[in-house]
């Protein structure tokens, strides 16, 4: 015999939708019958036990972004040698304030690629 489930309304305020096809509502109802749980039972012993899933699908075309990501690399190789240089106690010299200027005017390039790519702009 099938324990009764009291429903308390005071404690339970909150109701969840969810819509199936025919396949998934059989399978659905069989557990429910297998288990002798209601819906709503089955439904919140789910969520506290119940593993999920996530697939995450990539909105940008791989290549695209394989090759942004090669230029952040050589821009950050650049950086990585001018600081070095620096780092060693040489002075700042016209030719690297130049290098530098370039490689901030590419990653502004490349940010601009990826905003674009991703709807922003």
């Amino acid at each position: 015999m099938k324990k009764k489930v009291t429903y308390d309304p005071e404690r339970r305020t909150h109701i969840a939708h969810a819509r199936m096809n025919d396949d998934e509502w059989t399978l659905f109802m069989s557990q429910l019958d297998q288990l002798g749980l209601s819906q709503s039972e089955f439904i919140r012993q789910a969520i506290f036990t119940a593993k999920v899933n996530v697939t995450v699908q990539p909105v940008f075309q791989s290549d695209t972004l394989d090759e942004i990501a090669a230029q952040y690399g050589k821009i950050g190789s650049n950086l990585n040698q001018i600081a070095h240089y620096l780092n060693g106690g040489n002075p700042m010299q016209a030719h690297l304030l130049r290098d530098i200027n370039h490689c901030l005017a590419d990653l502004q390039s490349l940010k601009q690629q990826i905003e674009k790519l991703a709807g922003e702009s």
